[in-house]
This record gives C-alpha cells, structure tokens and sequence, in this order.
C-alpha cells in the first residue's frame, strides 16, 4: 500500500513536467538566446561568469553540441538571474507507459503458454488470448514483479 502510494507521487511528479514537450532547445543554443534576449555581449557574460571569452564562445559552443555540463549551466543560470530546469520529459503519460509495458509482457507470457497448449491441442480462440491478455496485464500492473522491465 505504502509502495503504491510512493510510486502514485513519483508519477504525479514525471507528469507535471509533460507540459514542457513542446520546449525546444533554440538553434543557437539557450545560453546565446538569452544572452541576446538581455542585449548582453559574450564578453559581458564571461566577465560575469569571471571567465575568458574564449571559454564563454566554447561553453555556448559546447550547448549546441550537447557537451556543456549542468554545472556549467548552473553557473550561467545563477549569473544571469535565471532558474535552471532540468527534466527528464515522458512522451506520454506514465501510466501509459505502464500499462503498454504490462501487455507487451503479459502477451509475451501468455503467447509462450499458448505454444505448450496447442502442443497439447488445446489451443485458444484469438478473443480468449486476447482476454488471458488483458487479465495478464492487469495483474502486472497490480503487482509490478522486480522484472517488470526486464527483457
């Protein structure tokens, strides 16, 4: 119950962040951006960092490159009066995402099930795997096994 309960908050908490999906990187990177949006030069901004320009041309530099580090960010972030924000953004809803992970697992599971049973002649109707399927996948959901995301 506990568990469920923590697990329920960490998934609130993953949602909220979905709003930002639609949140992308700008071409020149967010340093130059919002250093242009506050009409500040490169040198400016360095002299605030107490860098040289050479290492502020490579911080913006390694942004575009996907190389700057969140330390890096942090300190352009607290130098230009700004918050720093960093998510891991879920395409689509957590519970989603569960619950597709429950039947690709529960289909693996029962199609293997299926194989003995027709061995035995004793096959089930496409809609009757298709119920063992769902049934599977709820009981998944419910007890989410240690390996769950395993395979």
């Amino acid at each position: 119950m506990l568990k469920t309960l923590i697990q329920e908050q960490y998934r609130d908490k993953v949602d909220q962040v979905s709003q930002l999906t639609g949140l992308v990187r700008p071409k020149e990177g967010w340093i130059r951006t919002l250093r242009k949006a506050l009409g500040m030069s490169g040198p400016q901004l360095a002299m605030r960092l107490k860098v040289s320009k050479s290492q502020m041309s490579q911080m913006e530099r390694f942004e575009i490159e996907d190389r700057i580090t969140l330390k890096q960010l942090r300190k352009v972030a607290q130098a230009t009066d700004c918050e720093l924000i960093y998510a891991l953004v879920p395409r689509k809803p957590v519970n989603d995402m569960l619950w597709e992970r429950a039947l690709e697992k529960a289909k693996a599971l029962v199609e293997k099930t299926d194989v003995q049973m027709k061995l035995e002649a004793q096959q089930l109707s496409p809609s009757k795997l298709d119920e063992f399927i769902e049934k599977e996948a709820k009981r998944l959901m419910q007890d989410r096994p240690r390996d769950f995301w395993e395979g």
